[in-house]
């Protein structure tokens, strides 16, 4: 199940990424991707009965299956309607619905610990929006926050990623590893800045949580069969403008 957990996060992330940088075209494609490969993810596990402590089975198993259904019939309708960023709100909602549904039967998936640390890294940057000095109710907040998210990244850090679920090459696993130290290295700099009390290093330091993050957590997803099909797409229309351009032209000559 994990395998197709992660084929279901290599469509599931270009979505995300997609509609919240506001690609209408890439987001057309990627949801039509996502609902390919959530109908073949819950065809095949929207029934299953998954058992744990005492022989108890998991009662919101299929309520969870049908919400996220729902989620990303929404996010289809939204997306078509040109209304990206909540069709993204959408989509994050699948993403917490699946952690939790994880979480709660005991399914070890290393994507949940970059969704955990993804929430308090949008705390940090939200906590900091609009403002231009840093109170000491300020300071105390983030530096609760910078230790949740220093905890979180820890344990990702002791995480193996699995290349036979994710489908990695060695090659692979070592850039992500890369990234993670990366990420370490950036989490000890905004340390440093908020041990500063210098609101401008806060700042500035907060900003640069989420750059390296990103490179990361799409290193999961699947974003090359977007791509191929929006140039495809591109260079037949340059294809149709340039035989329109010569049947202009001899129009023109002609008269």
């Amino acid at each position: 199940m994990l395998e197709a957990m992660a084929g279901l996060d290599r469509a599931h992330i270009p979505a995300l990424l997609f509609t919240n940088l506001q690609k209408q075209r890439e987001s057309e494609l990627a949801l039509e991707r996502l609902r390919r490969e959530w109908d073949r993810f819950d065809g095949k596990y929207h029934n299953l009965k998954i058992k744990y402590g005492l022989d108890i089975t998991d009662k919101f198993w299929k309520e969870d299956f049908e919400k996220i259904n729902e989620l990303i019939t929404t996010a289809e309708v939204l997306v078509e309607e040109e209304r990206l960023i909540e069709a993204h709100e959408q989509l994050e909602e699948m993403r917490m619905i699946l952690k939790e549904l994880r979480a709660r039967n005991g399914i070890d998936y290393f994507l949940d610990g970059m969704t955990e640390f993804h929430e308090v890294m949008e705390q940090i940057i939200l906590s900091l929006k609009g403002k231009d000095k840093l109170y000491e109710e300020d300071l105390i907040r983030l530096r609760a926050l910078f230790k949740e998210a220093q905890k979180s990244w820890a344990e990702l850090g002791n995480s193996e990623v699995d290349p036979r679920v994710f489908g990695f090459e060695p090659e692979k696993i070592e850039a992500v590893r890369k990234r993670i130290k990366e990420e370490e290295r950036v989490l000890a700099s905004f340390a440093a800045a908020l041990s500063s009390e210098d609101a401008d290093r806060i700042f500035q330091a907060a900003t640069d949580l989420k750059p390296n993050f990103v490179v990361l957590y799409k290193a999961f997803g699947d974003f090359q069969p977007i791509f191929d099909q929006v140039l495809k797409e591109r260079k037949e229309e340059e294809a149709q403008s340039s035989v329109k351009r010569g049947e202009d032209k001899n129009e023109t000559g002609s008269e």
